[in-house]
């Protein structure tokens, strides 16, 4: 099993963190900029405070996986994970499950007046059928499903996981 270490995302780990998306077909590369740059932009310089962008490292210090979590507008102390990829060479390696189990210690450790709940987003399409088995596995519930949030076809599965005791 491989060590992983946990880290805040710094502004020169932007284009690996945007090709992570790609290579993991969430975004095409003409769409990522305009989606990722407002976000890295607004973590790096400190306008979206409570955002937390992090990079999962190997022991050379290559960035093998990220995430994003923020909190949910408009909600009572729950926290959206937006974003997770990991490099597809590090599939099975536990990288995804180190980096969810850091984000999920980080929002316990703020304590239950900053964070309650957790959920993530993923479609229900056949190409993320490993994505909602990930999220499954590590005590997430599907929590919701939307029909033909993304197209017709492909419904927004959400699951839900408590952060307190």
């Amino acid at each position: 099993m491989n060590t992983f270490n946990v880290r805040a995302a710094a502004p020169g780990d932007a284009p690996t963190i945007k090709h992570l998306a790609v290579i993991n077909e969430m975004f095409g590369a003409d769409e990522i900029d305009e989606f990722f740059d407002p976000m890295l932009a607004g973590f790096f310089d400190g306008s979206l405070a409570d955002d937390q962008w992090l990079v999962a490292c190997d022991t050379d210090g290559e960035i093998a996986a990220a995430a994003y979590v923020a909190p949910e507008p408009f909600s009572d102390r729950m926290w959206n994970l937006y974003f997770i990829a990991t490099d597809p060479d590090r599939h099975g390696t536990g990288v995804g499950s180190t980096l969810l189990e850091t984000v999920r210690q980080r929002l316990r450790d703020a304590g239950e007046g900053v964070a309650r709940t957790l959920i993530v987003d993923t479609s229900s399409t056949g190409d993320y059928e490993q994505a909602r088995g990930f999220y499954d596995a590590r005590g997430f519930v599907e929590e919701a499903r939307i029909r033909d949030f993304y197209g017709p076809g492909d419904d927004k599965v959400t699951f839900w996981t408590s952060l307190v005791d």
